[in-house]
């Protein structure tokens, strides 16, 4: 891929305020922006993109491992109010519905969110999102919002938990250096706008009414695991969001909680090949 051709499409599909930087390869995206975080925390959007990830790191501390034909970033921004008392959970809910709603923009096929983070299109995993946050010598927070989203995959690929493995299909080539500058800077556009807004309006409830729109499962039984519990599942109906971005689920006796972890299978249906 022509790096200059993608930074000049970045470039002009961004408000001239984001400092962007490319690199060929790195370890991780988020790392090397929490380490300019921790060093000074940002004043303003800060996006990184790579071609290469060869230390990506996933949700529960999973090794992430990128496709060959695959968006990277980060973006990094500083900790405002209301974000200072959010709950990590919603923020995770604002960007990947930020990067769902710009990816279906340039898609052929409609991008959802698998709660709590994950991109879905195509019956499967296109991507994921990670959010990390830090603290520099004087107390200035940064957020770090990581993504990786497949534009190509090989097929028959599964995740860790069986999911298929499937790629954002965007509606020009993605062999177009050109194309693929002007897609992240629609999708990174999106983020920024999205988290501008609730910052402006302090307004968490939109999105959470907003949210059923975007939810891959909302509705369906589905299973989910707890960190604090592993090897145990349970079902329920996906019912949506609360306030801090746990799932709210209806058991069998109609009783609703409100819970953290992820969605591992589909009650009563087999995953999609």
């Amino acid at each position: 891929m022509s790096a200059s051709s993608f930074l000049s499409a970045l470039k002009s599909s961004l408000s001239p305020d984001v400092e962007v930087e490319w690199k060929a390869e790195t370890g991780s995206t988020n790392d090397d922006l929490k380490a300019r975080a921790h060093a000074k925390a940002f004043t303003g959007p800060v996006l990184l993109t790579v071609d290469r990830q060869t230390a990506g790191r996933g949700t529960h501390g999973r090794v992430w491992r990128p496709m060959a034909g695959t968006l990277i970033f980060s973006v990094g921004l500083p900790v405002t109010r209301p974000f200072l008392s959010a709950a990590p959970g919603i923020v995770s809910i604002i960007a990947a519905m930020a990067v769902a709603k710009a990816a279906s923009q340039g898609a052929r096929e409609k991008v959802l969110v698998k709660w709590p983070n994950d991109i879905w299109t195509a019956g499967g995993k296109a991507g994921g999102i990670l959010i990390e946050t830090v603290t520099d010598r004087t107390g200035a927070r940064s957020l770090i919002i990581g993504c990786g989203l497949n534009l190509a995959v090989e097929p028959g690929g599964r995740t860790g938990n069986g999911w298929p493995i499937t790629a954002i299909t965007p509606r020009v080539s993605v062999l177009s250096a050109e194309m693929r500058g002007e897609l992240l800077g629609l999708i990174v556009s999106e983020l920024l706008a999205q988290f501008a807004s609730v910052r402006s309006t302090q307004d968490f409830a939109r999105l959470i009414e907003r949210w059923p729109l975007y939810d891959a499962f909302h509705g369906r039984t589905v299973v989910w695991s707890t960190p604090d519990e592993p090897g145990h599942e349970t079902a329920g109906i996906d019912r949506g969001i609360d306030a801090t971005g746990r799932l709210i689920i209806e058991g069998r006796r109609g009783e609703w909680s409100a819970l953290s972890g992820e969605l591992i299978s589909l009650l009563g249906e087999e995953k999609k090949k």
